[in-house]
């Protein structure tokens, strides 16, 4: 369903007719089907397992790189469409991505933390999140690591929101349940406007489209299953490339 088709079913659940009409305005509409998007989203992702989830509206990668600063402990990460992050790695001297490890400032790992804080420069093998900024520790190198676009983030981003000009434009989750948007603001307007019956009916037909999307995305990625090998397996990273956002900022 893209946007026009959700506003028509709208009008349908509403009026009984997709060219009716109602004191609905077409900004509260957008408002109201994005409130439902952001519950959507909130659900996929604490459905989603190994394949995470992204709006198909957007055209790039989660990905975003910038500089690296010898000596530099701290790197902001500009932008306010992200929701968390999933993986951050620094470009070595060599070429290769290494992952690096994700810590919090809490019991032994503050005193870790601590230790790296006054330790010799090098190629840093943790990462801390504070506010909206990534700490490394230990801070990096000149002679470890890779300065130009040396330092990546992968991360989970925002929805693509509608605004109440839109009419092709499409939801960014699987099709089968886009119908969820549009009773999510009927259900809106029905609080609003005292229709007690309408909403508790609409209300069951939600949850169960809710439970539709956390098997959905659950059960996503069964060609990727973890199975017990008994064998032994290399690990060794391979290098991978990252596509330069910005010189001095994460823009993800």
């Amino acid at each position: 369903m893209d946007y026009s088709s959700l506003v028509k079913d709208i009008k349908f659940l509403i009026t009984g007719s997709s060219t009716g009409t109602l004191d609905f305005s077409d900004v509260d509409i957008a408002d109201s089907i994005n409130r439902h998007l952001d519950n959507v989203v909130s659900t996929i992702l604490k459905a989603d397992g190994r394949w995470q989830w992204d709006d198909n509206n957007f055209t790039t990668l989660p990905i975003g790189t910038t500089t690296l600063v010898a000596g530099q402990q701290d790197y902001e990460i500009s932008g306010a469409n992200f929701l968390n992050i999933s993986e951050v790695s620094v470009l070595d001297n060599n070429g290769v991505w290494q992952a690096l490890t994700a810590i919090d400032r809490k019991g032994k790992a503050q005193t870790l933390l601590d230790e790296e804080k006054t330790s010799n420069n090098g190629l840093p093998k943790w990462y801390d999140k504070m506010g909206n900024s990534i700490f490394l520790y230990p801070k990096p190198a000149a002679d470890k690591v890779t300065l130009s676009a040396g330092l990546k983030v992968v991360s989970q981003r925002k929805a693509g929101y509608f605004i109440s000009t839109d009419t092709t434009k499409t939801p960014g989750f699987a099709p089968i349940y886009h119908r969820i948007l549009s009773i999510g603001a009927v259900i809106d307007y029905c609080l609003a406007n005292g229709l007690s019956r309408k909403k508790s009916e609409l209300e069951v037909e939600k949850i169960k489209m809710e439970q539709g999307i956390i098997e959905f995305y659950a059960d996503r990625s069964k060609d990727d299953q973890p199975r017990i090998k008994l064998q032994q397996e290399d690990f060794g990273g391979d290098a991978l490339s990252g596509e330069v956002i910005s010189e001095s900022k994460f823009n993800i």
